[in-house]
């Protein structure tokens, strides 16, 4: 599946997060886990820093202020606003299907972005 692309590709640890909190059962932890731990072995994960938290709140705290319609995602947009900024800091493409937030936090932030469809 991915492993033909291991060495260009990297996983956010709060990605990695966001699966596993959301797994429903023990089939569906060990399927996630098939895909985390070759990354993590291959040392391709990629995880927030303190900076990066700083810096997300400056973008939480801009889309607040210049998007008021955007003000009661805020809470919601923080994993995604630290995936950005962890693809920013690395030079990645961040590719997602979650169009809105994304192009969202693009408004306030650059970074390499790709939408994918489907």
């Amino acid at each position: 599946m991915l492993f033909p692309l291991l060495l260009a590709t990297f996983l956010s640890a709060v990605v990695a997060y966001e699966l596993s909190v959301n797994a429903e059962n023990r089939q569906t932890q060990d399927l996630i886990w098939e895909y985390v731990y070759p990354m993590q072995r291959a040392g391709r994960l990629i995880a927030p820093t303190f900076d990066d938290w700083i810096h997300a709140a400056e973008v939480a705290t801009a889309i607040e202020k210049k998007e008021r319609r955007w003000r009661s995602k805020r809470a919601a947009l923080v994993n995604d606003i630290l995936i950005a900024l962890c693809a920013c800091r690395i030079g990645a493409m961040l590719l997602t299907y979650n169009r809105d937030d994304f192009r969202l936090i693009h408004r306030h932030r650059d970074f390499w972005l790709r939408i994918l469809e489907g």
